[in-house]
């Protein structure tokens, strides 16, 4: 019996010394040339931003050689993510959504879905706010539900970047509250929320409703006053002080979560590297300095939980969209 024991043990031990020395999986890997960032808004917005502020973490943290932004708006961010999907098998190009893109895919809006790339990590939620001209007449939630109901088409709506997204979601929504018809309020659609923001400081629009960020420069500035925030707790810092549309008696949120996706076909190595190295990233002392100025919430959704999320999510908004009367 010794004999067999030592037998054993003089044919695994190479196996064993190979198993201490080689790296693990997620060590065959690392980009080594300059990675492609696709972002589907226009420079300024709220997609913009975070995937700037991804982009110079990862750099700084020499995680990537070079990491080049390009922006590519329109068409609910579809465009960007058909551009993704021609690099299948190629781990040099990312593309950033946010769930507005998914919208897009569930109202069947897109060429390319959330099945037809690689995701990789959703990286945190951003709930928006309502804002109106520093001299509006609407200080509240409840003066725009007052107005909808004497006229539907009263007031007018803006918001990016696509028809159906959760910012619209909640505008139809707080419209329903005022029994007003989702379809016959007055809805402008713009290629990023620093467009809406400053349509609304102009007067060329009553209300917007976007990403803290988005508003919050002209709202220093005086252009804007912010009169909610469509999620269920109060932002932190300096907008602490903005109620909440629940505390003002409607329940009509608008979270917005934001998504990294990779082309389909990347390997299992390249996936889980991207996976790590974009966690590892986004517990930067920068990203927490950027998601406290900017209001966003990290959190974190590997790639191996996330495609179920993003089914659940796509099932959620296909049953509102349907009630909406979106679908195609």
């Amino acid at each position: 019996m010794r004999k067999i024991y030592l037998s054993i043990l003089v044919c695994i031990a190479p196996i064993l010394a190979l198993a201490q020395t080689s790296p693990s999986i997620n060590a065959t890997w690392k980009p080594d040339r300059p990675v492609v960032f696709v972002i589907g808004a226009a420079p300024g917005g709220a997609n913009d931003r975070i995937g700037r502020a991804l982009q110079r973490a990862l750099q700084d943290s020499k995680q990537v050689p070079t990491m080049l932004v390009v922006n590519k708006p329109g068409g609910g961010q579809s465009i960007a993510f058909s551009y993704l999907a021609t690099h299948t098998g190629s781990p040099y190009y990312l593309g950033l959504a946010s769930s507005s893109w998914l919208t897009t895919v569930a109202a069947g809006q897109s060429p390319v879905s959330h099945r037809d790339v690689s995701p990789i990590i959703k990286i945190l939620d951003e709930y928006q706010v309502y804002f109106v001209r520093t001299d509006s007449a609407i200080r509240t939630g409840q003066d725009i539900i007052a107005r909808l109901k004497k006229d539907a088409g009263s007031v007018s709506f803006g918001f990016s970047t696509a028809i159906g997204n959760p910012i619209h979601i909640s505008i139809a929504t707080l419209g329903r509250l005022a029994g007003a018809i989702p379809s016959k309020l007055t809805a402008v659609v713009y290629t990023s929320g620093t467009t809406t923001a400053a349509q609304v400081a102009g007067g060329h629009l009553d209300v917007g409703v976007q990403s803290p960020g988005s508003a919050w420069q002209l709202a220093q500035g005086g252009k804007l006053r912010l009169i909610a925030v469509a999620g269920p707790r109060r932002l932190p810092g300096e907008l602490a002080t903005v109620p909440t549309l629940r505390e003002q008696g409607i329940i009509a949120d608008a979270n917005v979560f934001y998504t990294i996706f990779g082309p389909k076909g990347i390997k299992p190595s390249e996936l889980s590297w991207w996976d790590q190295s974009i966690t590892q990233a986004m517990q930067s002392e920068q990203i927490r300095k950027d998601a406290e100025f900017n209001s966003w919430t990290i959190g974190i959704l590997g790639h191996r939980e996330l495609p179920q999320f993003l089914e659940r999510e796509h099932a959620s908004y296909r049953k509102t969209l349907d009630d909406m009367g979106l679908l195609k």
